[in-house]
């Protein structure tokens, strides 16, 4: 039994009343728009407005393995990239008393999906990033924080390809990189970057099938293993 006498510091149960919960901002690419998954909750709190894909962390589960199986839940898909943002952590983030979510931004190739509503949840959309309602607790503010990271990632590192299919075109990833941006990026100054990149590979196959004038353009791909071999080297790549 709880023992009111007891300072915070000498009653242990006092540190135990702060509930942990993580929250998925999940990117997707459709042509040069970048989107998130939004889910629209069927009960309250806010019950009826769109908010991040979350869940609570229970005392046993894992935090990662909970991080995956609502991604993997609600996109229907198991191939994905994730990473770690922070904590969010306001007293007054949740109305119902103290929760503490740790934030995560995740890549997907939207024609992986296989979206699913669960039982809390009314509906599943993919939203445009730049149009983004009102977004139920402070979910616009972990997408903002999770766009932020993302920028700084393609910045300095290939972040993002997970958006593409395996085999993409040099325009795919321009559009990739402008949806991020926000803003067009000069063509020949782009692709020259992006070709002198060791670890991008043309394939040596053309883009099929090819409806436009032309040649077909070639496809290209991310040399993983030699990309993860040189980033953990610490070797910048300066796209813009």
């Amino acid at each position: 039994m709880h023992n009111s006498a007891l300072s915070p510091k000498e009653d242990l149960n006092y540190y135990f009343r702060s509930a942990f919960s993580v929250t998925c901002v999940i990117f997707g690419l459709e042509g040069k728009s970048m989107k998130v998954l939004l889910v629209k909750r069927n009960r309250e709190p806010y019950k009826d407005q769109y908010a991040l894909p979350a869940g609570m962390v229970y005392p046993n589960d894992s935090i990662e393995k909970r991080v995956d199986s609502i991604i993997e839940q609600v996109s229907g898909t198991e191939k994905f990239y994730k990473k770690q943002i922070r904590a969010f952590a306001d007293t007054s983030r949740h109305p119902l008393g103290r929760v503490i979510s740790i934030g995560y931004y995740s890549f997907l190739n939207m024609l992986d999906c296989t979206l699913k509503a669960g039982e809390d949840e009314s509906e599943i959309i993919w939203m445009d990033l730049k149009s983004l309602p009102s977004l139920a607790f402070d979910h616009n503010d972990i997408v903002q924080a999770a766009n932020r990271r993302l920028l700084a990632k393609m910045s300095s590192q290939l972040a993002g390809f997970e958006l593409l299919s395996e085999k993409f075109t040099l325009k795919q990833v321009q559009e990739m990189y402008e949806a991020a941006l926000g803003h067009s990026l000069d063509k020949r100054n782009f692709r020259r970057k992006i070709v002198s990149q060791t670890v991008i590979e043309e394939t040596g196959e053309l883009l099929s099938p090819w409806d436009e004038s032309g040649k077909a353009p070639m496809l290209y791909r991310l040399n993983k293993q030699l990309y993860e071999a040189m980033k953990a080297e610490g070797h910048k790549f300066e796209i813009f």
